[in-house]
């Protein structure tokens, strides 16, 4: 009964958050097309603030599916809801930042892997190389990627790959002086689903293209088992 009660809060609770970031969105979408009447030297802000409306669609979503999976695994829901406070901590606390540090983003994919590994077919289906992440970098600690840029690739391979899969997902972080690369192997779900998917990749794209033009590529290939993505940016 406590479980269910418990449950029941936090799905509440992120009723609430996404009530509160859809209001957020729509105000602020109001306030661009305000100042863009009034004066024309705002266009490069309003680009900015554009990419944090892009930003804030993957939220929403991405609660949806965290409430979802917690109620199909309501066992797991006290460990299930320690790593859902530290990711919500980073989307909202991080929310008014365009662009964060390599090492804040690395915090926020070790507490989205926790959330999510709970609820996978084994605890260790899911992997993260860091070994060739040099710390020493001074990308490491300072501003350089845009916020919740991992979230697009992870977010993609759980929605459209074999979490049954005992080896359902590798990824594989490089930093240096000069780039950053992240690399995502997934399984292929090989069974049909009915997710519409595109607005998240697309958005992602939109994204880097008014914040780091010029200096990303991405790269997408698949065979019969797996799907490969890798973002690289260049500094």
């Amino acid at each position: 009964m406590e479980d269910n009660e418990g449950l029941i809060f936090i799905i509440v609770v992120f009723i609430v958050v996404c009530i509160w970031l859809y209001s957020k969105l729509t105000t602020e979408k109001k306030q661009r097309d305000k100042l863009a009447r009034k004066n024309a030297k705002l266009i490069a802000d309003n680009a900015l603030l554009e990419a944090e409306h892009l930003k804030f669609q993957l939220q929403p979503h991405t609660l949806r599916n965290m409430v979802a999976t917690l109620h199909v695994a309501s066992k797991n829901l006290y460990k299930g809801s320690e790593a859902l406070a530290e990711t919500l901590d980073y989307i909202l606390y991080h929310g008014n930042k365009h662009l964060v540090s390599v090492a804040d983003e690395l915090t926020f994919l070790e507490s989205y892997k926790s959330l999510q590994g709970n609820f996978v077919y084994q605890t260790n289906s899911i992997k993260i190389d860091k070994s060739a992440i040099n710390t020493n970098s001074k990308y490491y600690s300072a501003t350089c990627l845009p916020h919740l840029i991992t979230a697009y690739f992870i977010e993609n391979a759980f929605k459209h790959g074999d979490v049954n899969h005992p080896e359902f997902l590798t990824i594989r972080l490089k930093l240096s002086d000069k780039t950053f690369e992240m690399s995502v192997v997934n399984r292929i779900n090989q069974k049909p689903n009915n997710h519409k998917g595109g607005l998240g990749l697309t958005n992602m794209r939109k994204r880097l293209d008014i914040l780091l033009s010029g200096k990303y590529e991405i790269k997408n290939s698949c065979n019969e088992q797996e799907y490969h993505s890798t973002l690289t940016i260049h500094f």
